[in-house]
């Protein structure tokens, strides 16, 4: 985007750059949460741990598919997998606590630029009508 209002104010910093491990983190978060029935298992964990095969149920969905699932969500970091005391077969999934923190700083970001690009559109905008009155 064009930068209106950068000749009438010094340049702003630009925000932090994620080192590239955070990236790669980013893309396996964003790819796990792009299936819809992903995203489900994650709306009913914020509610309360659950067994695999409550979570399957839950999803209308055979064993062996939600564990394809529960597998993308492990390796992104979101999901964290617990064995229950005194029955080794028996696991419990719940959400990782910090891991939505690295989308909400992203998208923080995004939100920090279309600020301030519409900020500095809204200042060339005023600017012209102002100089317009001016020459009137």
């Amino acid at each position: 985007m064009v930068d209106y209002a950068a000749r009438a104010q010094p340049p702003e910093l630009s925000p932090p750059v994620e080192p590239r491990a955070g990236m790669q983190q980013l893309d396996l978060t964003f790819g796990a949460l792009a299936d819809a029935s992903r995203r489900e298992v994650i709306r009913l964990l914020l509610q309360r741990p659950r067994r695999p095969g409550e979570l399957a149920e839950c999803v209308e969905m055979s064993p062996q598919a939600l564990s394809r699932h529960l597998r993308v969500l492990r390796r992104a970091g979101l999901i964290t997998e617990q064995g229950i005391d005194g029955d080794a077969r028996v696991r419990l999934y719940s959400v990782h606590p910090a891991a939505l923190q690295p989308v909400q700083s992203w998208i923080a970001q995004a939100e920090d630029l279309w600020r301030r690009q519409l900020d500095s559109f809204k200042a060339h905008a005023e600017s012209t009508t102002r100089n317009r009155k001016a020459r009137s």
